[in-house]
């Protein structure tokens, strides 16, 4: 085979090589969800985690229940996909904003998880509302911690 058929043959494999790079790479892009929370929110939720402002509230919520409340935190992102609703808020907390969401074990959601809530206002794409750590969590549901509300959060406000 001579120099410039091997240099064609080279040629063809680089370029369907870049194509089927470029395509997949497209495909991922497209169906990557809304920005997640950055490093800023992570390091906030570790000094509230470190200055234990979670613990009276998690206390108050289970002084019924022989639930333990969790001393290991991993501060990084559920898995993907992971989609829920705000249901309850707690206004009247002295140590900060806390929530209950309906995200729990069964969505392999862990203590110290970082999320976003989300507004619709009626829009096809919702507002980024602020961002949530996850403190406790159950079989379908979790206690959060509102670290960051740029909108106030409500009921029904969409969690991923």
């Amino acid at each position: 085979m001579s120099i410039a058929a091997k240099q064609l043959v080279y040629l063809v494999i680089c370029l369907f090589w870049f194509t089927t790079t470029a395509q997949a790479e497209k495909h991922t892009h497209a169906s990557q969800p809304a920005p997640r929370v950055d490093h800023e929110i992570a390091s906030l939720a570790r000094d509230q985690i470190r200055a234990g402002h979670h613990k009276r509230f998690l206390q108050q919520q289970q002084e019924s229940s022989l639930t333990d409340i969790p001393t290991s935190f991993i501060f990084d992102y559920p898995p993907r996909g992971t989609q829920g609703q705000i249901k309850q808020i707690f206004w009247n907390e002295p140590e900060g904003l806390f929530a209950l969401i309906d995200l729990g074990k069964q969505h392999q959601l862990l203590p110290g998880h970082l999320l976003r809530f989300y507004k619709h206002h009626g829009k096809a794409t919702p507002e980024a509302g602020g961002a949530i750590v996850v403190l406790q969590t159950f079989q379908q549901r979790s206690y959060v911690m509102i670290l960051k509300a740029d909108l106030v959060p409500s009921v029904n406000d969409l969690v991923k």
